[in-house]
């Protein structure tokens, strides 16, 4: 593989292959730098899109997912809520058009919402569609293609479930439910005519190869963003301990991504903070997104900070379409 030309090849539409993927995470840092710069400018410009999230319903889920402060299963000492009301998700929507965010996505802990529920939500996000404009995205749990139908009747533009890991590594991660689950939930929010966004978290203690099956799974799943995490362990989950990643194994993680979606908008999720002091560096490797301001249960970066060193590299803000 000439990895001095692999970008042109992908540009024009050439499909890496796993084998490839994983001879490309070994390359010079430099080369796949440049490479993934490539590929991002061709397809994205310097385009950054910005999106928050709202944590619509915390705490007591019913999932044992290791990494997660909200699990009933860990005693992480959150504060738990039920879920906001229609007023509330709309003033928040409202802020966060008026600070200039592209995207406001709903973010509610647990396997799934009672249908009550999501009619609390559906009338939430039939109003923002009214009154606000800015578009709406929803992390509701895993629901079926009758909700999916309801919320984008609504105004829910796009569909968030991330995958977590690799097929192969998700029992390490989660047991209440499975990877097929995720997969049945992201296909019915697609026939519903939802765009997709699915991602991962990585540093779970996964393995260079479990990172490439990643997003070769989100490749087959057709997914339009896919945020990447990088892993905040919680205090209390059985992840506490886990090793952080260095910065050039992130980087490398970010540019085999891009070479596997290269159309994907790539985004930056949780663990904004660990790696506060060189995100922007990631922007040459196939980063074009980020969630900004606080995360559900841990802090993030604030929203003038992202707005100012994005104006500072001349990123043009504004909200990326599937391409």
């Amino acid at each position: 593989m000439q990895l001095e030309k692999l970008a042109e090849k992908i540009i024009s539409g050439y499909v890496l292959t796993k084998d490839e993927a994983l001879e490309l995470y070994k390359a010079p840092i430099d080369v796949l730098k440049e490479s993934a710069s490539k590929i991002t400018k061709h397809f994205f410009k310097d385009d950054l899109e910005l999106c928050c999230i709202s944590n619509g319903k915390c705490g007591k889920c019913s999932e044992d997912c290791k990494f997660c402060a909200q699990s009933r299963f860990y005693n992480t000492q959150i504060e738990t809520s039920p879920l906001k009301t229609v007023e509330e998700f709309v003033a928040e929507a409202k802020e966060s058009f008026e600070k200039h965010i592209h995207r406001y996505s709903i973010v509610t802990a647990g396997v799934r919402l009672s249908k009550a529920e999501i009619d609390v939500i559906a009338k939430a996000f039939k109003k923002i569609k009214e009154e606000v404009g800015i578009a709406s995205c929803g992390s509701l749990g895993l629901l079926d293609f009758d909700d999916f139908v309801k919320l984008k009747e609504s105004g829910m533009a796009r569909y968030h479930c991330n995958i977590e890991t690799s097929p192969n590594y998700f029992k390490s991660i989660c047991t209440t439910h499975s990877m097929e689950d995720k997969d049945a939930t992201i296909k019915a929010a697609k026939k519903a005519g939802l765009q997709i966004c699915s991602g991962c978290i990585i540093g779970m203690g996964e393995s260079v190869e479990d990172r490439v099956d990643i997003a070769l799974h989100l490749r087959d799943l057709k997914v339009d963003s896919t945020p990447i995490n990088i892993l905040n362990p919680i205090a209390g989950t059985p992840l506490e301990h886990q090793a952080p990643l260095t910065e050039e194994e992130i980087e490398r993680t970010i540019a085999v991504f891009r070479h596997i979606l290269p159309k994907v908008v790539l985004r930056l999720a949780g663990g904004r903070l660990k790696i506060q002091s060189f995100y922007t560096k990631l922007y040459d490797f196939g980063i074009n997104s980020q969630i900004t301001g606080d995360m559900l249960t841990t802090a993030g970066l604030t929203v003038a900070c992202d707005i100012h060193n994005a104006l500072s590299l001349n990123k043009t803000l504004k909200r990326i379409d599937p391409l």
